[in-house]
């Protein structure tokens, strides 16, 4: 078994999380530029938009900030926001959005990060995102840790797509097999990572039953469990 040099990391909900969920950032926008919504419309109006609205909006893909712009639009509009206040609605979105104190860094990560550096490994980030997410991370103090931030708006690629990881591989410099990816997605993360033909985990952090994952995937509490994986594959390649 070769060892593990690079660890790649999700970053939302893997990093860190928002405080409340985003369908309360949503309908509290709304609300406040003459919408009228709760968080159960919001979630509901959030979710049939991403599912309908194609992955590029004329060359804009998705998860970039234009393309969000166009989705805000439609969620905002279901939610009751009149057509003039619907570009100030959009933007209060995206500052809520790009504000480090709108998410929670959980609290294992920077020892995590800073034992993973000490070992030598080369950490970055893989996300589903929009192109401000270095600007997010250096807000939440840990880009500093990271080697590099691979978000899809950039890549115009989104998790499990292979061509993400492969991005990521090319800027780790170390072949799929000695590449771990952890995420909370049991779809984008695990089974992305594997179809690329790097290594998984699962983090899962909520109470009672974990998640089930494909044979021989870890499920982890939280990202120190990281940790003893770099230890076991590096006392499996010695061996």
């Amino acid at each position: 078994m070769s060892p593990v040099r690079a660890v790649f990391l999700d970053a939302g909900n893997t990093i860190f999380t928002e405080r409340v969920s985003r369908s309360v950032i949503y309908a509290e926008v709304a609300n406040g530029h003459g919408g009228q919504a709760d968080e159960a419309e919001a979630a509901d109006h959030m979710g049939r938009t991403f599912a309908e609205l194609p992955s590029s909006l004329e060359g804009n893909f998705r998860y970039s900030l234009a393309w969000f712009r166009a989705f805000n639009q439609r969620v905002l509009t279901e939610l009751g926001v009149p057509a003039g206040r619907l570009t100030d609605a959009h933007l209060a979105l995206l500052a809520r959005f790009e504000d480090p104190a709108t998410y929670t860094l959980f609290p294992e990560v920077p020892a995590v990060l800073e034992e993973l550096s000490n070992r030598g490994l080369t950490v970055g980030v893989v996300s589903n995102w929009s192109e401000r997410l270095p600007v997010l991370l250096t807000g939440m103090g840990v880009a500093g840790q990271l080697e590099f931030i691979v978000t899809s708006a950039e890549m115009r690629a989104e998790k499990p797509e292979r061509a993400i990881f492969e991005r990521a591989l090319f800027r780790a410099g170390v072949p799929p097999e000695e590449a771990l990816h952890v995420g909370d997605h049991l779809e984008r993360d695990v089974r992305g990572a594997l179809g690329a033909g790097l290594r998984a985990a699962l983090v899962d952090r909520a109470d009672g039953a974990p998640t089930a994952a494909p044979e021989g995937v870890p499920v982890l509490e939280d990202l120190r469990g990281i940790l003893a994986l770099v230890e076991q594959t590096s006392h499996a390649s010695r061996a």
